[in-house]
């Protein structure tokens, strides 16, 4: 199948009739100057409308949810914790090792200062040290 292309022979076949307002080619319009705002269009649904939150959906400050997120302000309105939970049984374990330790958690395997591979370790170190110094 063979793909057929058609190009437009001059600007007005394209809609475009000479130069824009600016004075210069139709083809080199900066798009920099043109900012969206939505202000107008949002004020009709009585949405307010924030420059910090533009992606999404827009806040509706009258829906049930924004209400019940109004009357409870700083505290969490999710699910509610178990402190019965395997996770949080693991987490205060982890958390009382930290407190025992001075705020560090050992994590990993802990070594076995016995194996063969440790007494090899400290006699190369010990090794090293004696040829430096």
């Amino acid at each position: 199948m063979k793909l057929q292309v058609t190009k437009a022979q001059n600007v007005d076949q394209m809609g475009l009739t000479g130069k824009n307002e600016r004075g210069s080619d139709p083809c080199n319009f900066n798009m920099n100057n043109v900012q969206f705002k939505p202000e107008g269009a949002l004020k009709g649904l009585n949405v307010q409308y924030s420059v910090k939150a533009q992606l999404g959906r827009p806040v509706d400050p009258n829906s049930a949810r924004q209400k019940r997120l109004a009357t409870a302000p700083g505290k969490r309105t999710g699910r509610p914790i178990n402190p019965n939970s395997a996770r949080q049984q693991r987490l205060a374990e982890q958390a009382a090792r930290a407190a025992a330790n001075g705020g560090v958690v050992k994590r990993g395997r802990p070594v076995n200062p016995n194996s063969a591979r440790q007494i090899a370790l400290r006699e190369a170190i010990a090794k090293a040290v004696a040829e430096q110094g």
